[in-house]
């Protein structure tokens, strides 16, 4: 069974979403753990600040939507640490 690394940041946005679609419906927001860092225009000024906040480590950025749309992303850089196979 895999566990889901973002389960804290999914349980945390779930939380805050009615406040988020409210003030910012259609931006992106990004969330570390259990608290949400803030809110951007971009998808990619967020996840800009995410690396620039917390390197190699995983941190969520999501759209604010009312409906989620499924989307799948993981960066190269996560788990740099495990060899190559050949």
């Amino acid at each position: 069974m895999t566990k889901n690394i973002f389960l804290k940041e999914l349980e945390t946005y779930e939380k805050n979403k009615q406040r988020l679609l409210k003030d910012s419906r259609g931006k992106f927001v990004l969330i570390k753990g259990e608290e949400i860092i803030n809110v951007f225009d971009t998808y990619s000024d967020a996840v800009k600040v995410g690396i620039d906040k917390f390197g190699n480590t995983p941190f969520l950025v999501k759209q604010i939507l009312e409906v989620d749309q499924p989307q799948n992303f993981t960066s190269n850089l996560i788990r740099v640490d495990i060899p190559c196979l050949p």
